[in-house]
């Protein structure tokens, strides 16, 4: 208990004074964040191990396991606005490294985030940003129409500027996000938004591939909405008499809703559990909405196992999570990653795996042998570890 004491009033101190820099810059320079919504390749895989998600297997096969570990640093340090320069056709989703080589396959099962305007006309642009930096601009970039992901890898020339935003237009929340609300040109069905992010206090900049679906698919046009994409629930197989609890937050995150699911013989695979938990939400929310949004209003698809989370209105501040109980005498699904270890130095964003589960994460540190910084003691989870 000592050290747990001692790790919760050195991280205090830390956090608010001049040492704080120096620890953070154990982490690799090249970890600073991706876009949250819609969801960049990189990110999408890292969330969503366990899945096997076909795409994912496939860039990790051509690529290497690194890349999605790696998620938060696609980045050029020399970019300094180069930026054609730098990253060159077929391998602008790799942002121009070979670690990242896999997310450039022409391929067209990667999974495409609904996107459609909010009520202003404007589409919210979400960025999870680990370690923030003074911003000289955002270019946003949208594939032509008739551009075929599966054809090719992407190029520059399959690409039109379509938004550009400066720093002081970038809002950043507590929760270490970036927002911009950008003014898009007229698109329908699958496209890819390309981001670069270029730094003004340095000439690094940083890319991302966000596959997107315009309106409800089909060639019908995106249709404004008040809805507010939270974020994902991904799912995976599970044993009969798996309990689990949607439960809704305000802003303030007291409980406002709790919504209860058990599965049944039928319901084990991942799709047929989500469908029934997205139903069940739904049919009795007062805030939330699960699915896919298509032409303004949320439907449940059919075998899907990853489904996107809404909140009914923009400005209510409620946020959610889903808790998992497994019956006795079974095992959630095998977590996958590096088995946690004393001694060992970690950096932001690692993931590894203790008793069973995975772990992000969330400070540069060393796991020094016999201080009990185990991933789930008590003033290390959530302060040095996140679970997964």
């Amino acid at each position: 208990m000592f050290y747990v004491r001692t790790l919760a009033i050195i991280l205090t101190i830390l956090s608010i004074g001049p040492a704080f820099s120096i620890i953070a810059q154990t982490s690799p320079a090249s970890a600073h964040g991706a876009p949250e919504y819609p969801i960049s390749r990189q990110y999408n895989c890292y969330k969503h191990q366990g899945q096997a998600l076909s795409e994912c297997v496939a860039a990790i096969a051509f690529g290497g396991a690194q890349a999605i570990y790696d998620w938060n640093g696609v980045n050029q340090a020399g970019a300094g606005g180069n930026h054609r320069a730098v990253v060159p056709d077929g391998k602008l989703c790799a942002g121009g490294q070979e670690k990242f080589k896999g997310f450039d396959l022409a391929r067209s099962d990667w999974d495409a985030t609904p996107w459609s305007p909010n009520a202003s006309g404007r589409y919210e642009f979400r960025y999870h940003v680990t370690a923030p930096h003074r911003t000289l601009s955002w270019q946003f970039y949208l594939t032509r129409n008739g551009w075929n992901p599966a054809t090719a890898p992407l190029k520059w020339s399959d690409l039109d500027l379509v938004a550009e935003v400066f720093g002081p237009q970038v809002i950043t929340t507590p929760d270490s996000r970036y927002l911009m609300q950008l003014n898009l040109p007229a698109r329908q069905g699958r496209h890819l938004l390309y981001a670069v992010w270029q730094r003004s206090d340095s000439t690094e900049a940083f890319y991302s591939c966000s596959d997107v679906m315009f309106g409800g698919g089909g060639g019908t046009p995106p249709t404004p909405t008040g809805f507010q994409q939270l974020g994902q629930i991904a799912a995976s197989d599970l044993p009969i008499g798996t309990t689990m609890k949607f439960r809704v937050f305000d802003r303030n995150g007291a409980d406002v809703e709790t919504h209860n699911l058990t599965v049944q013989n039928g319901d084990q695979p991942a799709s047929e559990w989500l469908k029934d938990l997205a139903t069940l939400v739904n049919q009795a929310s007062r805030f939330v909405r699960i699915g896919q949004l298509q032409s303004g209003t949320i439907v449940v698809p059919v075998g899907k196992t990853i489904l996107q989370v809404y909140a009914l209105t923009a400005d209510s501040g409620v946020r959610y999570v889903l808790d998992t109980t497994f019956p006795p005498g079974t095992n959630p699904p095998p977590a996958s990653g590096t088995t946690w270890t004393e001694g060992k130095a970690y950096k932001v964003g690692d993931v590894v795996v203790y008793q069973g589960r995975r772990y992000t994460c969330l400070q540069a540190h060393t796991a020094w042998v016999g201080a009990g910084w185990y991933p789930n003691a008590v003033g290390v989870v959530n302060v040095l570890w996140r679970p997964l």
